[in-house]
């Protein structure tokens, strides 16, 4: 089969309107997904004009260089970090300290290690550890005050 120059010509713009097409769509497509990708990585309006214009100037480079200088975590991630963050801090905050020195001590401990200030107490019964105000064990239900008889001489 014989190809003249006017077929090679067509044949050849077709290619190189497909190729063309591919790569506008391509860039296109990275446009979308920076501009996507920064929405949900900053709220900060002069980082996504800057992100966009990168890629619409210098479109394969634009994208090396926006990845490069792209925040590391999504708001998201960022919001779930500083919930943990939270969650810890209040956990800390309920460790219960000791009254005499303020250093955390164990709710079971009795006495203070450090300042040695009476934290609970046992209880008379079932020798669990009890907070001292209180008058009655919640584990067996005995009274803690010791109940004095009157003696009749």
């Amino acid at each position: 089969m014989n190809l003249d120059p006017q077929q090679i010509s067509n044949l050849s713009m077709i290619g190189i309107a497909l190729i063309a097409a591919f790569f506008a769509a391509l860039w296109l497509g990275l446009l979308f997904w920076v501009i996507r990708d920064i929405r949900l990585r900053s709220r900060d309006p002069f980082l996504m004009i800057l992100s966009a214009l990168l890629v619409i100037i210098l479109p394969m480079v634009g994208v090396i260089i926006y990845l490069i200088i792209r925040p590391g975590k999504t708001i998201e991630d960022r919001y779930q970090a500083a919930l943990e963050e939270e969650a810890l801090l209040q956990e800390i905050e309920k460790q219960p300290k000791c009254p005499g020195c303020g250093r955390s001590v164990d709710a079971k401990w009795i006495l203070c290690p450090a300042c040695h200030t009476r934290l609970n107490k046992l209880c008379i019964s079932c020798g669990e550890v009890i907070e001292i105000p209180w008058n009655l064990c919640p584990y067996c239900g005995v009274p803690q005050q010791k109940v004095y008889k009157e003696q009749n001489d």
